[in-house]
C-alpha cells in the first residue's frame, strides 16, 4: 500500500520529563545544561511554552540535550512561528521610490553632484604633483650634513 498509517504524535511534555528523569537530572541541572530557565523547562515538560516564537527551537534544543533525536520527534514539536503576518506586505514598499522631505532640495543640489567627483580627482592630482615636487627637490640635495659628516653631533653648533 502506498499510504502508511500515521500515528498521532506523542506529547513532548511527558517524553521530556521521562528522558530527564532517566538521565537523573534535576530541573536546575537541566537548566544549566541547556541554558534555558527552570521555568521554561518546567513549562515544556507540562506541554506548554512561554513564548510561541521560540518554543520550537527551545524544544529541539532541550531534546538534543536530553539525548533525544529531534528528527524523530519532529511531528511532536510546536509549530513553526509565523515570520511575517499574512495581511502585511513588507515588500510592497520597495516599489515606491522614497520622497525626499523637500523636493526642491534635489533640484538645487543636482548641479553640485559632479563637483564631488571633481573634488576627489583634484585631491588625487594635487597629492601626486606635490609628492613629485618634493621628490624632485630632495634629489637636488647632494649631501645631508648630519648623515654624511664624520663629526659627532656635539661638533655642530646648537641654535
Amino acid at each position: 500500500m502506498f499510504f502508511q498509517p500515521t500515528s498521532s504524535p506523542r506529547p513532548l511534555g511527558p517524553l521530556f520529563r521521562e528522558a530527564r528523569q532517566d538521565l537523573g537530572l534535576s530541573l536546575g541541572e537541566a537548566s544549566r545544561l541547556t541554558r534555558l530557565s527552570e521555568q521554561e523547562i518546567e513549562l515544556m515538560e507540562e506541554g506548554r511554552s512561554l513564548n510561541s516564537d521560540v518554543a520550537r527551537i527551545h524544544s529541539a534544543s532541550y531534546a538534543r540535550a536530553l539525548g533525544l533525536d529531534p528528527l524523530s520527534i519532529r511531528d511532536s514539536l510546536p509549530s513553526m512561528p509565523e515570520l511575517a503576518p499574512k495581511n502585511c506586505q513588507y515588500l510592497s514598499n520597495y516599489a515606491r521610490p522614497l520622497k525626499p522631505p523637500f523636493e526642491w532640495s534635489l533640484e538645487l543640489l543636482a548641479p553640485l553632484a559632479p563637483l564631488g567627483r571633481a573634488t576627489v580627482y583634484f585631491l588625487l592630482v594635487t597629492t601626486l604633483l606635490s609628492t613629485w615636487g618634493v621628490m624632485r627637490q630632495l634629489s637636488r640635495v647632494r649631501s645631508i650634513p648630519w648623515i654624511t659628516s664624520n663629526a659627532s653631533l656635539s661638533s655642530f653648533s646648537t641654535r
